[in-house]
C-alpha cells in the first residue's frame, strides 16, 4: 500500500488485510516537511479491537437503555396511579350521589390543581344532601298540616252521621278546614311552580308606588278585622323597577300578612332607593318580634315557631324576592319585627 502510494501528495486511509486480522491505517506525507528522508507517517490499528470495543459499547448503551425503560415504567406506573386515585375517588363518591348518598365526602391530598374540583363536588353534596333533608322535612310537614283538617272534617263528618254534634257546627267547621286546606295546596302549587325551572316570569317595568298602594288596599280587610294600622311611608319620588307585578305583589303581601298577625296595632311599610341603585322595602309590626331560635329558620317551608306557625307564606316571598336577584332578610326590633327586601332597579 506503501508502495502504490509513492506519489501520494495527501492523507489517505486504506483497510488492510493480515492472518485474518482486519486492519485501518492513515498514510500521511511528510518528505516535504523534513531533511532526513522521511517520507511517510503510518498510523494503524487492529479493527477487532475496534469492534469488540464497539460492542462493549453496545451493550453498555443496551443495558443503560433497559435500565432507563424499567425504572421510565416504574415511575410512569406511580404517576399514573398518584393521578387516578383521585379520578377514581370522585367518580365513587359521583356514583354514591346518584344513589342518593349524599353524606360522603372526599378526603384527599390532592394538588392545587384538582383541590378546586374536590372541594367543589364536596359543596355540591352538601347542597344536595341540604335539599334532600328539606324535602323529607316539607313532606312531613305537609303530611302534618293535611292530617289535622283531615281528621276534623272526619270527626265531624261522624258526628253528622251519627247525630251527635249540630249540623251547623259541623258544617262551619267542615267549610272552614276545607277551606284552610285548599289554601294550603294552592300554596304548596304555588311555590313548586317559583322551584320549577318552567315558571314563567313576565318581567316588566312596574310603578312600586302603585304596587304597594294596590297591596296594602288588598290586606286591609284583614287589618281592619283585626284592629291593625297599615301606615306606610312612602318615597316622594316616582321608583319603578324591573320585576313581575304578580310574584312581587304576592311577596309583600305576604310579609304584611305575616306582620298583621303578630302585631299589637300597628304595621309600618317604608321603601326607598338607596345609593346603590337598591330600592329597599321595610316591612315592620309592633309585636313580641321573633325568638331568636326562630331567626335563622322563619324562611323555611313549614317552620313553625314558638309563638305560632310561619306556613308557607314567608317561604314564598324569599323564593319570589330571589327569583328577581334580590335579598330579604328578618330581624327584631327593641320592639317588634322588621322584615327588609333589596330588589335591584334596573333589568
Amino acid at each position: 500500500k506503501v508502495n502504490e502510494s509513492a506519489t501520494l501528495k495527501r492523507e489517505k486511509i486504506v483497510n488492510i488485510t493480515l492472518a485474518g486480522n482486519e486492519y485501518i491505517a492513515i498514510i500521511k506525507p511528510v518528505q516535504p516537511k523534513n531533511t532526513f528522508g522521511l517520507r511517510w507517517i503510518i498510523i494503524y490499528s487492529n479493527l477487532n479491537k475496534i469492534i469488540e470495543m464497539q460492542w462493549k459499547i453496545n451493550i453498555i448503551l443496551f443495558v443503560i437503555l433497559l435500565l432507563c425503560a424499567i425504572i421510565t415504567m416504574i415511575f410512569s406506573s406511580m404517576v399514573s396511579k398518584k393521578i387516578a386515585a383521585p379520578f377514581s375517588a370522585v367518580n365513587e363518591h359521583i356514583r354514591a350521589i346518584a344513589e342518593r348518598n349524599f353524606g360522603r365526602k372526599i378526603n384527599l391530598d390532592v394538588d392545587d390543581e384538582f383541590r378546586e374540583l374536590v372541594n367543589n363536588i364536596n359543596l355540591m353534596s352538601d347542597k344536595l344532601n341540604s335539599h334532600d333533608m328539606a324535602q323529607k322535612i316539607f313532606l312531613q310537614n305537609a303530611s302534618h298540616e293535611f292530617r289535622t283538617p283531615l281528621m276534623s272534617i272526619q270527626s265531624y263528618a261522624e258526628g253528622l252521621k251519627y247525630g251527635v254534634v249540630d249540623s251547623d257546627t259541623a258544617a262551619g267547621v267542615i267549610i272552614d278546614e276545607s277551606k284552610r286546606m285548599a289554601n294550603l295546596v294552592e300554596e304548596i302549587l304555588y311555590l313548586s311552580r317559583l322551584d320549577a325551572i318552567e315558571e314563567n316570569y313576565n318581567f316588566t317595568v312596574i310603578d312600586f308606588n302603585e304596587l304597594v298602594k294596590s297591596c296594602v288596599k288588598y290586606m286591609s280587610g284583614i287589618a281592619m278585622k283585626e284592629n291593625i294600622k297599615i301606615d306606610v311611608e312612602a318615597s316622594s319620588e316616582k321608583i319603578e323597577i324591573y320585576a313581575d307585578e304578580e310574584k312581587i305583589s304576592r311577596a309583600v303581601t305576604n310579609i304584611i300578612s305575616n306582620c298583621i298577625r303578630f302585631a299589637e296595632s300597628t304595621v309600618k311599610i317604608e321603601y326607598a332607593i338607596k345609593e346603590n341603585k337598591m330600592l329597599e322595602i321595610n316591612i315592620s309590626d309592633d309585636g313580641p318580634g321573633f325568638d331568636e331560635n326562630d331567626l335563622p329558620n322563619i324562611f323555611n317551608r313549614f317552620y313553625k315557631g314558638k309563638k305560632g306557625k310561619f306556613g308557607l307564606g314567608l317561604a314564598i316571598s324569599k323564593s319570589i324576592v330571589e327569583k328577581h336577584k334580590g335579598e330579604i332578610t328578618a330581624k327584631n326590633l327593641p320592639k317588634g319585627a322588621l322584615f327588609t327586601i333589596l330588589l335591584p332597579l334596573g333589568r
